[in-house]
């Protein structure tokens, strides 16, 4: 998919799956991709979830960028949290169990921040989907027609280019 159509994929997320609890799965996944590292197979895994659900997936791809960004102030916190679930001696045969399996080193569940930030997103999921439906509610009733009516989405709806290219509206 090229440039154009990738915008107009994310512009037309904005205005579609809309419903408050859509909105809120997604935001609840994009917190969780956003709390851990993103150069292991957890993390790829994670973003193919929120790719194939149906849930809002702008809100969720926004989600993991703000959450990544003050990431490194939460790993003071998931660090120590996944170092001790990797340091606990009666899970080390688990661990030892998962390292031998063929697939399980590249998910990177030995990384002490992944293990910590599963754990915190695991954790904070449910209250974190909440807040994202009642940000559903908030941007359906305001944000919405503020963000159709922008003049950056003016300009895209009224490109002629665009219009030629897709051949229907957003």
């Amino acid at each position: 998919m090229n440039p154009l159509g990738i915008l107009r994929q994310f512009i037309k997320g904005l205005t579609s799956d809309t419903d408050p609890r859509q909105i809120g799965w997604g935001i609840a996944i994009g917190f969780v991709i956003g709390l851990i590292p993103k150069g292991n197979l957890t993390a790829q895994l994670l973003l193919v979830l929120l790719m194939a659900l149906k849930v809002n997936i702008p809100m969720g791809l926004i989600t993991m960028f703000l959450v990544s960004f003050v990431n490194p102030l939460a790993d003071k916190l998931t660090d120590p949290l996944g170092y001790a679930l990797l340091t606990a001696e009666p899970l080390a045969p688990l661990w030892t169990a998962l390292y031998n399996m063929p697939v399980m080193p590249w998910t990177g569940f030995n990384n002490t921040v992944l293990l910590g930030g599963l754990l915190a997103g695991a954790a904070l999921f449910v209250p974190v989907f909440f807040a994202g439906r009642a940000f559903g509610v908030y941007y359906n009733a305001t944000l919405r027609d503020r963000v159709m009516n922008s003049k950056f989405v003016k300009s895209m709806k009224a490109s002629m280019l665009f219009d030629w290219y897709f051949k229907e509206g957003v």
